[in-house]
């Protein structure tokens, strides 16, 4: 079969005008947006499971031309919530044709019923024992409406193939996303993520995951490496095995931790040594309150209080912290904009994701916004966290935008830039040994 993998085109910022503008004219904020943009894992594993007598092309929207006329048997798509417009029209013009559309993914595992509406079978949860079994269905003729993961056993992640990376080698992407754990086991009440991998913990081994990277570096030489997973340094022994295995591949890397990595000075000496640069970091909100039920055990309230102290401790160790943050949660005020403005800047952090509270479908933020009736849009191609679509207490929807940019404009300024260009400096003045 000729099996086409499409990722579909989506908006990934608001739709403000004026924000649209300050990110044309912020050179801080295009560098941004060109490193957190690149090539997922999803689609590449996805073509790893497919069995080798299958010819499979994948085209990543944001960087190549779909054509929805081309010659396949077969067409599979994963997406986002703010791609799921684009990927039904896809869906349809292919279908149209009488070809038959899978779609998979996060926004597909959330709502299957809505998917269902749109597609010809539908993949909810992770694909490694799905979609080969929907593959042999399909070539038998009897093909599923719907696949879940659930119905199978937990996915074993050392069993998971080397990512088709080489499917894409020819575009020019400035970071390419490797996955080598799933699970998080903070289940905050905006995330969706436990509904797509659980709350348990699970990981590539240490060697599959450096194979990863170096079959990325071989296609990319000058690409950054970024990790997906939502919270990689939860079990302390993989990382020692991953950080062995790291020291024999120049690279320099990204990933997504939450805060606790800080009291591990030792972890944080070997994620500089082996080449971590970054580590984006949820802290969610500058108001203590916000904290207190995001999650069941108070998690990230409980470390509030240490919040600065923290990201001294990692930035001191030559990791520079993109700390995320949400406005528009229960107990903001007007002040927030501004305490977030002078958090961010007093703590130097190295760059801040900001966004506004937004009602992922799968989360249990939705079902409670839902339940009184706070959601004002469920026009997913909003839903790319840059829009306000909830009713706020005390912010309307134009407050919410017009603080969102004034957070941008300032901690992005060129004041702030070089407050933040001088610490850094100074902090990687002490971690060079003079001669």
């Amino acid at each position: 079969m000729r099996i086409l993998l499409v990722s579909p085109a989506g908006d990934f910022l608001g739709r403000s005008r004026a924000f649209a503008d300050f990110v044309k004219n912020s050179r801080e904020m295009r560098t941004i947006l060109h490193y957190w943009n690149g090539l997922g894992a999803a689609l590449p594993t996805v073509a790893a499971l497919t069995a080798p007598e299958h010819s499979v092309l994948i085209v990543d929207e944001n960087y190549q031309k779909l054509d929805l006329a081309q010659d396949v048997d077969l067409v599979g798509i994963s997406a986002m919530t703010q791609q799921a417009v684009r990927a039904y029209e896809i869906a349809a013009a292919f279908r149209q044709r009488g070809i038959h559309v899978a779609l998979g993914g996060i926004h597909a595992t959330v709502l299957p019923d809505e998917a269902a509406q749109h597609v010809d079978t539908v993949f909810v949860g992770e694909a490694e024992h799905t979609w080969p079994l929907f593959l042999q269905d399909f070539v038998q003729g009897t093909p599923r409406k719907v696949y879940r993961a659930s119905d199978h056993k937990s996915v074993d992640m050392a069993a998971i193939p080397l990512p088709r990376y080489d499917l894409l080698a020819e575009t020019k992407y400035p970071v390419v996303w490797v996955q080598a754990t799933r699970g998080c086991p903070h289940d905050c009440e905006f995330c969706t993520a436990p509904e797509v991998y659980g709350t348990s913990y699970r990981h590539k081994s240490a060697a599959q995951v450096a194979a990863e990277i170096r079959e990325v570096k071989r296609y990319w030489k000058n690409a950054q490496v970024g990790f997906a997973d939502d919270n990689m340094f939860v079990n302390r022994k993989f990382v020692r095995e991953l950080m062995t295995e790291f020291e024999s591949i120049p690279f320099t890397w990204y990933a997504q931790s939450d805060i606790a990595i800080a009291t591990d000075s030792e972890l944080l000496r070997r994620l500089h040594e082996t080449g971590c640069r970054i580590v984006f970091i949820g802290l969610e909100s500058v108001v203590e309150g916000n904290l207190v039920n995001l999650n069941g055990n108070k998690w990230k309230a409980r470390r509030f209080a240490r919040y600065g102290e923290h990201i001294r401790a990692i930035q001191e160790n030559g990791i520079g912290v993109y700390a995320s943050f949400i406005v528009g949660m229960e107990e903001d005020d007007h002040s927030v904009f501004n305490r977030t403005i002078d958090f961010v800047n007093e703590h130097h952090i190295m760059g801040a994701q900001v966004t506004i509270l937004t009602p992922f479908p799968g989360s249990r933020l939705r079902q409670r916004l839902l339940d009184s009736g706070r959601i004002t849009s469920s026009d997913w191609s909003l839903y790319t966290a840059w829009n306000p679509v909830i009713r706020h207490p005390l912010l309307s929807a134009a407050e919410l935008e017009e603080g969102l940019l004034r957070i941008y404009r300032s901690i992005y300024s060129e004041e702030s830039y070089r407050d933040r260009a001088k610490y850094f400096r100074q902090v990687f003045h002490k971690l060079v040994p003079s001669n």
